[in-house]
């Protein structure tokens, strides 16, 4: 099983856990998506890691803290990055629950990411609540092209949570935009219509899982629940 989307910081006794999801051969991209998580993910990687498995990472600045990013949390990011040389950038995004997003504070702080993804080649999750179109249009701005070429080291988009429609696939697909799902994913009709016309190549699935008062044996069984939950409902949009 492979979970593309987690936040181990955040989940109660996170070395039992991945212990625990390491023994039942659950994969995962353990995410840190605030300053604080970073060092965190770091040393979990460290210590979990092998030669044959390295534990699998991201490092970014969502959008919620988009406000208080200054030169030096960014300065930061990147020594994480290059630190971290398979570690994927994000999530980043946009989102108009939090402050900056009519301001484009958050726009700028997408882009300094993207920027980053671009030139250490690393793939970039994207976290969109709010308008996918923008996204796209800030993706452009970056530098991300329209006529992806796959590669070793090609950056790729992935849309963390997807929640588009069958518009924004198609416009997304040509920038070699990866799409991992929820189970939220499936509560609206225009993402469930669109799902399928993604190639089965470029379909992830995730869990998200931030937060539990469960205890490690319990949360590894759900997760695995809640990752097969997903997989389900992807075969039947499928049909």
């Amino acid at each position: 099983m492979f979970d593309f989307h987690i936040h181990l910081a955040r989940l109660p006794h996170p070395k039992r856990l991945i212990r625990l999801l390491l023994d039942r051969n659950y994969d995962f991209v353990a995410v840190a998506c605030e300053p604080w998580e970073w060092n965190d993910v770091s040393l979990l990687k460290k210590e979990f890691s092998t030669g044959l498995k390295p534990i699998k990472t991201a490092y970014g600045l969502h959008p919620k803290v988009a406000k208080d990013v200054t030169k030096e949390v960014l300065f930061e990011l990147r020594e994480y990055l290059k630190n971290d040389k398979r570690a994927m950038v994000g999530e980043a995004g946009i989102d108009k629950r939090y402050p900056g997003y009519d301001d484009g504070s958050q726009d700028q702080i997408f882009l300094a990411q993207a920027g980053l993804a671009l030139e250490l080649k690393r793939d970039l999750q994207v976290h969109c609540v709010g308008d996918y179109m923008r996204v796209l249009r800030l993706l452009k701005e970056a530098g991300f092209s329209q006529d992806f070429k796959q590669t070793q080291d090609s950056p790729r988009p992935i849309f963390h949570r997807f929640g588009g429609d069958l518009n924004f696939v198609k416009k997304a697909l040509p920038l070699g935009a990866l799409f991992s799902l929820h189970e939220d994913s499936f509560r609206k009709k225009s993402t469930t219509a669109a799902i399928p016309h993604i190639p089965q190549e470029r379909v992830f699935f995730e869990t998200d899982a931030d937060e539990s008062f469960l205890e490690p044996e319990e949360l590894a069984e759900s997760l695995e629940n809640r990752l097969e939950s997903v997989r389900a409902a992807y075969a039947k949009s499928l049909e």
